[in-house]
């Protein structure tokens, strides 16, 4: 996908080419709890331990998050850690794929989340492991980009499939902020985000988004990490 006036910046999906030159994989990581991965679901040792990362972009994060979680599940709990990484551009998922240092344990597809079309490929990788569900859905600075292009209900809709997708969500929200500054980077380039002057949920959206996820969607938040370097939380539901 192209990003417009030839700024790197002012993309519509959030699909930035150099995105972990700024937002490093390693620092994002460090925040991360170790005891919170495993429910009470009552797996036996050498079952799968089934992730899905939304908006995997090139694969940095989804690579250190394997290593993390082999070291605080697979080995502690004797899991199979296995990863989907899916992600809406088709050249990050090639460099995603060919950057991948552990093939047999994590996998990138290309695909759109609000496509039901494209998100069979999901279901399909959930059927290879004879499982309904993920263990855990990943959706690291995911929602703005839902939000802007597909308005309140598209974001409403997407946590939805999160949430039935998931046993434990880990969501990092953009605040409001994040919204202004997309925007002016797509004015700056000609271009706009046509829902935006539309959307109900504002400048309290990370409130909105943990109030719809825990009154309307039953989760309860079970751990809330320090702020990023950019200001945003980390956020677990079960």
């Amino acid at each position: 996908m192209e990003y417009r006036n030839n700024d790197p910046g002012a993309v519509q999906y959030g699909n930035f080419i150099n995105y972990y030159d700024f937002n490093n994989a390693g620092q994002r990581l460090n925040l991360l709890p170790r005891d919170v991965w495993i429910g009470t679901d009552n797996r036996q040792p050498g079952e799968p331990y089934l992730v899905l990362d939304i908006g995997c972009n090139a694969g940095n994060l989804t690579q250190l998050l394997y290593t993390f979680l082999n070291e605080c599940v697979g080995t502690t709990h004797e899991r199979n850690i296995q990863i989907l990484g899916v992600d809406i551009d088709s050249d990050l998922v090639k460099r995603a794929k060919t950057g991948n240092a552990f093939p047999s344990n994590v996998s990138y597809e290309h695909l759109d989340v609000m496509d039901s079309n494209e998100s069979s490929k999901i279901n399909e990788y959930l059927h290879k492991w004879n499982r309904k569900t993920f263990d855990v859905v990943c959706s690291f600075s995911v929602t703005m980009w839902i939000h802007l292009n597909h308005g309140d209900d598209g974001l409403q809709l997407f946590l939805e499939k999160l949430c039935d997708l998931a046993e434990l969500l880990v969501v990092e929200p953009q605040p409001w902020k994040c919204y202004r500054t997309a925007l002016r980077r797509m004015k700056k380039a000609g271009d706009e985000f046509p829902l935006y002057k539309a959307l109900q949920w504002c400048t309290n959206v990370e409130e909105c988004i943990q109030v719809f996820l825990e009154s309307s969607l039953g989760r309860k938040k079970v751990f809330e990490c320090l702020p990023t370097r950019w200001q945003r939380r980390i956020c677990f539901y079960r």
